[in-house]
């Protein structure tokens, strides 16, 4: 029932409807699929499918365990043979298909539109992965980005512009969300593939080292909360290679120009949109 009622809370607020559903436009198999479920498929599960499921993925060769802080080393190794064990499973693994699809829903009872734009991108084991979050930044990772400068600032199209990264070893892409009318999807659309068009062509040495410089700031300010240091060094431990994670600005500061202005420039792209029904 508490999930039942996180899906329809999900549903409730449109703009996490949109970036819930972009997936299922960029993927197919696995991925196409949110994974909170649905009143379907969370209907058909019982206590005896949940615990096989739980036995599967939980094996001791699918887990890491990672602490940030002051902690005995040969403790840790202790706690983690006691509880976690050691039997070892057959992870399967995700079938992933790519794919690209746009659409506009109409919804009654809501007075705004959210639009998700997205494009897939390099995979975490691939060092162009720096470029892509150096591009999300650089397109809408705050309001000196240039589509928050564009759309909302110079133009008044939109009240809430942002983008994230969602990179890993099996899947990776950006995305920008814009929140705005209904009457300026399609303008707005023009406008980010008319942005990307410019980066690919105009991008300065001077405009990506100001971009590096914020994207490696924000990076450390949040390396400060100890427990998003955690879930970032369990992130890169996970995507294969933990030492990334003391080297992260040493890899950003080594992306070139061409690499960035390479991957603005967007040939395949996902779009979804939820709009108020006339």
């Amino acid at each position: 029932k508490v999930i039942f009622e996180e899906i329809k809370m999900r549903k409730d607020q449109p703009h996490v409807y949109v970036l819930d559903k972009i997936q299922s436009f960029l993927y197919t198999g696995t991925l196409a699929h949110e994974i909170i479920g649905t009143y379907e498929s969370m209907s058909s599960i019982d206590r005896k499918k949940l615990v096989n499921k739980f036995k599967q993925i939980y094996q001791a060769n699918n887990m890491v365990l990672c602490v940030v802080g002051n902690a005995d080393f040969d403790k840790l190794v202790k706690f983690a043979e006691k509880n976690f064990g050691k039997e070892k499973g057959n992870i399967s693994k995700l079938k992933i298909g790519l794919k690209n699809e746009s659409k506009i829903e109409k919804r009654k009872g809501i007075d705004q539109a959210n639009m998700v734009f997205a494009y897939h991108g390099p995979l975490a084991n691939d060092r162009k992965c720096y470029a892509a979050r150096l591009l999300n930044t650089l397109m809408a990772g705050g309001m000196s980005s240039r589509l928050f400068e564009e759309i909302r600032e110079k133009r008044n199209l939109a009240y809430a512009v942002k983008g994230e990264s969602n990179i890993n070893k099996e899947f990776a892409y950006n995305l920008v969300y814009v929140g705005t009318t209904k009457e300026n999807i399609e303008k707005i659309k023009k406008i980010i593939l008319g942005e990307f068009e410019k980066v690919a062509k105009e991008l300065t040495e001077k405009e990506l080292g100001q971009v590096k410089e914020q994207l490696i700031g924000n990076y450390h300010i949040g390396m400060e909360d100890s427990q998003i240091q955690m879930v970032n060094l369990l992130a890169f431990e996970l995507d294969g290679n933990a030492e990334e994670f003391y080297e992260f600005e040493k890899n950003i500061r080594e992306i070139k120009l061409k690499d960035v202005k390479e991957l603005a420039k967007i040939k395949n792209y996902s779009f979804f949109a939820l709009v108020p029904a006339e």
